[in-house]
């Protein structure tokens, strides 16, 4: 429940684009392993935006370090681009992406009863 309540926040403060009717928004759910994380904090906060493929737009990340786990989210038309961004770190992390949408859009496709 606490990850959607960070994307729920996110989305509403950091005025994403598919807010505006532009992009889509995916979040990466990830659980890595201790080594990810000492490979991760080798690296510059720059070198770690520079993964995020062009036509990308890194719009948050969470970790929970307790845990190794946490969320991405990323702004795309390309849902490729988030595939690329995640599969470097497939061989110590495990993640699902999963297409999310705001409020406005929610109610567009959900049926009126």
């Amino acid at each position: 429940m606490k990850k959607f309540l960070l994307i729920a926040f996110t989305l509403l403060f950091a005025k994403v684009g598919h807010a505006d009717g532009h992009g889509h928004v995916y979040l990466v759910d990830f659980k890595c392993e201790p080594s990810a994380y000492v490979e991760f904090a080798s690296m510059t906060l720059e070198e770690l935006n520079a993964q995020f493929p062009k036509g990308s737009t890194k719009l948050a990340r969470y970790h929970d370090l307790t845990s190794g786990s946490g969320i991405v989210l990323i702004e795309t038309d390309d849902p490729t681009l988030a595939i690329k961004h995640v599969n470097p770190w497939s061989g110590m992390c495990d993640s699902t992406i999963t297409p999310v949408v705001n409020d406005k859009k929610a109610l567009e496709i959900l049926p009126k009863q």
